[in-house]
């Protein structure tokens, strides 16, 4: 009888010191999954759209956001800002990224990122700006909830 609850409790204290092993595996590929999203979110403002289609995919039904001007906007709005941008993008990259796990489904994304190109008048620019991106993972699928951005700043 001690013989099994030696074995018991051998097998108990090894599963508890696997299990934050375990998470920290899984936390750490969620982290690169949502920093892999926010360079494509990132990486999508070249495209014609200024990353519309790409964004579209990424927000959720019910995500609501603050822009850079501190308007308030639901995905809607921040859709059509961005498919009404008369920038142009050369360079757009996210520049540092941490991320903050809450839960095993949300986590927060903290971030600043540089872009280039020129405005609608032809002046080039290059500013960086500071965001913040809350995610949850809802059905299996990561999607952005909420984002916050800062007034970009000049960098030239």
């Amino acid at each position: 009888m001690k013989s099994i609850t030696a074995h018991i409790l051998a097998i108990t204290v090894l599963s508890l010191c696997a299990a934050p092993f375990a998470h920290a595996q899984t936390a750490s590929g969620v982290e690169e999954k949502l920093k892999s999203m926010e360079d494509s979110w990132a990486a999508a403002q070249l495209q014609k759209d200024h990353g519309a289609s790409v964004v579209d995919g990424l927000l959720s039904a019910d995500f609501f956001g603050i822009g850079e001007k501190g308007k308030l906007q639901n995905k809607a709005d921040w859709l059509e800002r961005l498919r009404t941008d008369t920038d142009t993008y050369t360079y757009s990259k996210n520049d540092s990224m941490d991320v903050h796990m809450y839960g095993p489904n949300v986590a927060t994304v903290c971030g600043t990122s540089t872009e280039k190109g020129t405005d609608k008048n032809g002046k080039k620019f290059s500013r960086s700006f500071a965001w913040v991106d809350t995610w949850m993972e809802r059905n299996g699928q990561w999607q952005c909830i909420a984002e916050g951005v800062s007034m970009p700043k000049a960098t030239q």
